[in-house]
């Protein structure tokens, strides 16, 4: 099996959030997020996904996002969030 059989797709690209919008250290986490994705760096990605988490949780409390934008960004970059 080649090894792009084996990639797994942890951003879910059909979630919209205007990132332009999210605070600066938001986008930050998100630009590395990214960049683990792409370079198929998982454990990197699950690490940056805790941080991204604790960072936006921190955003909710500050006012600076949302509840409903914190959901998304936990649906896009963590998988499913109910």
């Amino acid at each position: 099996m080649e090894e792009k059989d084996l990639f797994v797709e942890m951003i879910d690209e059909s979630i919209e959030i205007d990132v332009s919008k999210l605070p600066r250290i938001v986008r930050e986490e998100i630009k590395d997020l990214e960049k683990f994705h792409k370079d198929r760096d998982w454990l990197s990605y699950d690490l940056k996904f805790d941080e991204l988490e604790a960072v936006a949780k921190s955003c909710i409390l500050c006012g600076d996002i949302t509840e409903t934008t914190y959901k998304k960004l936990l649906a896009k970059y963590g998988g499913l969030y109910d």
